[in-house]
């Protein structure tokens, strides 16, 4: 095992480390003055020479015997990627990705909605990462590893889902993870729109390009929204930020749109109307909150209600999970 001793000396983690523990683990450190976890992320894979690999965040940590089922899951059926069920310090799951009804093993990208599984936890063979030459943007402020997971997910190699019990267990606590704090709209989006205007995801196909902005719509977008409006902050340069992201859909993959609920339209609506306030945008987005509402379910083109990406077979789907 490698831990990576992020702007901290290996020596103050050794001191933590049981005795009969230290000879298991390799410590690594890495100053880079950042608290951008790409960095450290990238030294890792750069140092392995397994054949998988595994990223644990410190905060967080894996249930009894994960690592050992994930890997004879890979084993069994050659994975390219397995994932584990996210639970929370609650107890309650991430219900991501949203799989088929049954489905486990051997998923589709398109159809069984892995663009939504944002993480890269979990089991990764290491030379579909090194092979395609993808690393962690250390670039970003947050969603460093938005392209990466992308890639490994709507690539060519297989992905199934590890056994049920065999979960990742994300704290929630920790005040000092990067990704929590407060930043600009422009540095929350970056990622996403890279990775929607660049050469790869252009290469996607019709379905692939759809489900990608689909779930950038619904988690980095309206993530947000909501954290600024809920702040009582709003300003033209967010409206302006989210207008650009949403022209970049609308030439990139528009059927994106298409699929999300009439409630969530009103919301996008809004947000770059000018003179709209966080207060206004606010009220509209707690409507979009109110899941099994009409408006939450129902697409403004009766064509898409019954899409996989629209909010009826996704949110049935999510129930499964």
């Amino acid at each position: 095992m490698t831990v990576v001793c992020h702007n901290v000396e290996a020596a103050l983690i050794r001191d933590r480390l049981a005795a009969e523990h230290r000879p298991l683990v390799e410590l690594v450190e890495c100053f880079d003055g950042t608290g951008n976890p790409a960095g450290p992320r990238n030294l890792a894979l750069e140092r392995s020479r397994a054949r998988y690999v595994s990223f644990v965040d410190s905060d967080d940590t894996l249930a009894p015997g994960a690592l050992a089922a994930w890997t004879a899951t890979a084993e069994r059926h050659g994975s390219a990627a397995v994932l584990p069920r996210l639970v929370k310090d609650s107890g309650r799951p991430v219900r991501t990705p949203v799989p088929r009804p049954f489905r486990r093993a051997d998923l589709d990208p398109v159809k069984d909605r892995l663009a939504y599984r944002t993480h890269v936890f979990g089991l990764l063979r290491r030379e579909l990462l090194v092979d395609r030459g993808v690393r962690f943007n250390g670039r970003y402020a947050t969603g460093e590893d938005q392209e990466l997971v992308a890639r490994a997910w709507f690539g060519d190699g297989r992905v199934d889902l590890a056994p049920r019990g065999a979960g990742y267990l994300l704290r929630e606590g920790a005040a000092d993870r990067i990704s929590a704090a407060p930043r600009p709209l422009t540095d929350d989006l970056a990622a996403a729109t890279d990775l929607l205007g660049g050469s790869w995801y252009a290469g996607l196909s019709v379905a692939q390009r759809t489900a990608i902005a689909a779930k950038i719509l619904r988690v980095q977008v309206f993530g947000a929204v909501r954290a600024r409006t809920a702040a009582g902050r709003w300003t033209p340069e967010d409206a302006d930020q989210v207008r650009g992201l949403l022209a970049l859909v609308g030439t990139r993959a528009p059927r994106a749109l298409t699929v999300l609920s009439r409630a969530d339209r009103e919301v996008l609506d809004l947000v770059v109307r000018r003179g709209a306030t966080a207060e206004a945008i606010l009220r509209v987005d707690n409507a979009r909150r109110r899941f099994g509402w009409p408006s939450t379910l129902l697409t403004r083109d009766p064509r898409r209600v019954l899409h996989r990406e629209a909010p009826l077979r996704f949110m049935a789907a999510s129930l499964l999970v």
